[in-house]
C-alpha cells in the first residue's frame, strides 16, 4: 500500500495524465484498488513473480557506459576547451560535452577516467590536459551523432590514437592544487620611476642592544620581521622565509629589549603591539603562562613610487586591500592615502599606529590625511562613526577590518556617498567564505539550483546575498618574482564566480626596476 499522491507522481513521471483520471486507471487493472477513502492505493495481487523471469532474460543496459560515439565527442570537446590552455574549470568542459549530446550528470568523473589524456584537478573543480591531442590528423572525421533509440551504435571510424610523447610542447603531469590556475593573458609594459625605501634601521639596532644578527641587512626591503625567543636562536623573516642566526636568547636579552622601549612593553589594551620611537617599526610580545618570553619586531618602511600601480584603478572607488600577513597591505594603504588626500578630506583610522608611526611629520607618509587613533582599538568602529558625524570626510581609510561590526559600519558609510579604503587579512578566496568579513564582498548563502545548472548532481550552491561594499579589491601576493598586485574590478560578479569554482578576470601589476608589467588574464582561485 502507498499513498495516492506517491502513485500518482509515479504515473506522471511516465507521462500518464492522472487528473480526474486516477480512479479509472486503477479500475482498469486487476491488481490495484483504492483504499482508505481514496487516500491510498493497495496492491491486491502479486505482479512481481510472473515477470521476474522475463526481466531476468532481458539484457541490462549500463546507462553510464561510455559509448564509442561518446569517446569521439569527448576528444572533440577536449580539443575545443584546451586549444589555448592546459587547464579549464569543470563547468566549461561539462558544457562542451553537453553541446555534443554527452550526458554528464553524475558521469563526469567516469568520462574523464575513460581517457588517457585528461584528469581531474583541484578537488574536481578543474580538468587538466595531460597529453597532446592536437597533432594533425587528416583521416579524422567528425564524430557521428548519438544513436537513436533502439538503433545500434556504430563504432567510430578512422580514429588515430594520438602519440603519447610530446616533442614540441611539455605539458605538466602534476598540477599544484594550492596555486591559482591561469588561462591565456594579455601583457603590457610601462616605464615608471624606481621605488625608494625609507627605513630607520638605527632604531632597531639600538633596541636590540647586544643582540648580534650577524650579516642581516636591515636595509633590504625583503626583511620584514625579527623573532627573539628565550631559549632559541635569533631568526628573521627574509622574502617570506625564516633565516636562522647564531645567538641564543635568554631572559636578560628580552628584558633588555623591553627596557629600551621608550614607552615600555605593550598592553592588552593596545592589542599587544606598540610603535617604538619616531619610526614605523612595531613590537609585540610573546607570552607564556603570564610571563614575557619573546618579542616580534615588524620592520616598518615608507615606500615611495608605488602610485603608478594603482593610478587609474582606485580613484573615486571603494577599495579593499587584502592579502596574507606581511605582504605590504599597510605600506600600500599609506601610498594610496597620500594621493587620494590631494584636495580631499581623507580621515585615516590608524588604531595601531603602524600607518603613520609616532611622528608628527606625516606629509611624506600619508599626505594631507587627517589621522585618528582610538584610545581602545576594540572601539575602532566608534571612531569610524565619529568621522562620519563630525568631520565631513570625502574618503575614510582604515587599517585592518576585524569584526562584523566594523564591516557593518563600512557598509553604512559607503551608502552615504563617502568613499572607503580598508585593509583586511586574507586572500580574496579566503574572504569570500569568511562568515565574519564576507559581507564586505556581498555575503554568502546556500541555494538550490535546477538540474540544468547543477554540475555532477550538486544542486546546492553558494551565492551572494547583497551588493558588495567595495568596488575594487587589490589582492597583494608574494611570489618568486616579488610582490604582485591583483586587481579584481568586478567584485560582485567575481565573488559569485569564486563561490561557484569558476575563473575570474584579474589585472596583475608589478614593478621590476623601472618598468611596470601589467597582465590581464583569467585565473582560477580556490581555498
Amino acid at each position: 500500500m502507498v499513498l495516492t499522491p506517491i502513485f500518482s507522481e509515479a504515473l506522471q513521471k511516465r507521462n500518464i495524465v492522472t487528473r480526474k483520471n486516477l480512479s479509472r486507471l486503477i479500475d482498469s487493472t486487476d491488481y490495484l484498488e483504492l483504499g482508505m477513502n481514496n487516500t491510498a492505493v493497495v496492491l491486491t495481487k502479486n505482479i512481481f513473480a510472473a515477470t521476474s523471469s522475463v526481466h531476468s532474460a532481458l539484457p541490462r543496459q549500463t546507462v553510464t557506459e561510455i559509448q564509442p560515439w561518446e569517446k569521439a565527442a569527448i576528444e572533440e570537446a577536449a580539443k575545443e576547451c584546451f586549444k589555448d590552455t592546459t587547464t579549464v574549470v569543470t563547468p566549461t568542459f561539462s558544457e562542451a560535452l553537453q553541446k555534443r549530446n554527452v550526458v554528464t550528470r553524475k558521469r563526469l568523473v567516469q568520462i574523464i577516467d575513460s581517457t588517457d589524456y585528461l584528469r581531474m584537478a583541484m578537488s574536481n573543480m578543474a580538468v587538466t590536459l595531460t597529453k597532446n591531442i592536437f597533432e594533425e590528423d587528416p583521416v579524422l572525421s567528425a564524430y557521428p551523432s548519438p544513436p537513436l533509440q533502439n538503433s545500434t551504435a556504430l563504432p567510430f571510424q578512422n580514429t588515430v590514437v594520438p602519440p603519447s610523447v610530446i616533442d614540441t610542447v611539455v605539458l605538466p603531469s602534476v598540477v599544484d592544487s594550492a596555486a591559482p590556475l591561469a588561462t591565456s593573458a594579455t601583457k603590457t609594459t610601462k616605464t615608471v620611476p624606481p621605488l625608494t625605501f625609507d627605513c630607520d634601521t638605527d632604531a632597531i639596532v639600538e633596541l636590540l642592544g647586544d643582540i648580534d644578527l650577524d650579516d642581516l641587512d636591515l636595509e633590504d626591503p625583503g626583511v620584514t620581521d625579527i623573532f627573539i625567543d628565550v631559549g632559541a636562536i635569533t631568526s628573521a623573516k627574509v622574502n617570506g622565509e625564516v633565516v636562522l642566526y647564531n645567538q641564543v636568547i635568554d631572559h636578560y636579552d628580552v628584558d633588555m629589549i623591553l627596557e629600551n622601549l621608550p614607552d615600555g612593553a605593550p598592553t592588552a589594551k593596545q592589542s599587544n603591539r606598540v610603535i617604538f620611537g619616531q619610526t614605523l617599526h612595531r613590537l609585540a610580545t610573546v607570552m607564556y603562562d603570564g610571563v614575557i618570553t619573546g618579542v616580534t619586531i615588524r620592520v616598518g618602511r615608507s615606500v615611495s613610487g608605488l602610485w603608478p600601480i594603482f593610478k587609474g584603478l582606485v580613484e573615486g572607488k571603494n577599495v579593499l586591500l587584502c592579502g596574507a600577513p606581511n605582504v605590504g597591505k599597510t605600506t600600500t594603504l599609506r601610498e594610496i592615502c597620500k594621493y587620494l588626500s590631494d584636495r580631499k578630506c581623507l580621515c585615516l583610522i590608524d588604531s595601531s599606529g603602524e600607518v603613520c608611526g609616532d611622528t608628527d611629520i606625516r606629509g611624506d607618509i600619508v599626505g594631507t590625511s587627517r589621522v585618528f587613533r582610538p584610545e581602545d582599538p576594540k572601539q575602532q568602529y566608534e571612531t569610524l562613526l565619529d568621522c562620519v558625524r563630525n568631520h565631513s570626510p570625502d574618503v575614510i581609510a582604515i587599517d585592518e577590518l576585524n569584526t562584523k561590526e566594523e564591516v557593518a559600519v563600512c557598509q553604512t558609510i559607503a551608502l552615504r556617498s563617502i568613499r572607503m579604503v580598508a585593509s583586511v587579512h586574507g586572500n580574496i578566496e579566503d574572504l569570500v567564505f569568511n562568515p565574519m568579513l564576507n559581507k564586505a564582498l556581498g555575503g554568502s548563502t546556500q541555494a538550490l539550483v535546477s538540474d540544468r545548472v547543477a554540475v555532477d548532481g550538486k544542486k546546492v550552491v553558494t551565492q551572494r546575498t547583497t551588493r558588495p561594499i567595495f568596488d575594487v579589491v587589490i589582492n597583494i601576493k608574494r611570489t618568486e618574482v616579488g610582490l604582485e598586485y591583483w586587481f579584481i574590478e568586478d567584485v560582485a560578479e567575481d565573488a559569485t564566480r569564486i563561490m561557484q569554482g569558476k575563473p575570474i578576470q584579474v589585472r596583475t601589476r608589478r614593478i621590476v626596476g623601472d618598468e611596470m608589467l601589467e597582465t590581464v588574464e583569467e585565473v582560477l582561485v580556490s581555498l
